[in-house]
Formats: structure tokens, sequence, C-alpha cells
């Protein structure tokens, strides 16, 4: 759910940025397959159609599947960003 979260929320900042081209990389193979194949998941279905709404509107989008071991770069970057509003939270 979160990671369906982050690609529509990416798909609408390109688009407010005016990206015309857009490749999204992830480390979750089933929601990559799920949009690539057009294999719903049940339990985000409205979120997949959100996506495959968004995506229709580039010129050129894809969805690539990366394991988490060959990009430590990002799964850092989400597990930090993870811990800060989990802290966050926490504290209100």
């Amino acid at each position: 759910m979160a990671e369906a979260l982050s690609i529509r929320s990416a798909l609408n900042h390109a688009l407010e940025n005016r990206y015309t081209k857009l490749v999204l990389k992830s480390d979750a193979q089933d929601l990559v397959l799920a949009i690539t194949a057009l294999e719903p998941i049940k339990e985000i279905y409205g979120l997949l159609f959100d996506i495959q709404a968004l995506a229709s509107l580039f010129t050129s989008v894809s969805f690539v599947f990366v394991p988490r071991s060959q990009n430590s770069k990002a799964d850092l970057l989400a597990k930090s960003a993870k811990s800060r509003f989990c802290s966050v939270a926490l504290s209100d």
C-alpha cells in the first residue's frame, strides 16, 4: 500500500512539473507486475486505477522492478524517511 501511494504521488509530482517521460523503479515486484500486466491486487484496486490513469497522461512511462539489493541508496533514504515520519507521528 505504501509503495503504491508513493508511486501515485511521484506520478502527480512529475505531471505537476511537466515531465512527459518517466521511468519509475521499485523494489515492490508484485506492485510493478500489477501495474504493468494489469493484474489487479484487490486491496489496492483504487490506487492501481489511479496509477494507470495518471500513467496514461505521459508520452512515455515505464515501471521497472529493481531488487532492493541493487538499490541500497534508495532503500536507506526510504528507511530514514520512514524513521523520521514515525518519530514525528509518535510525538504528536
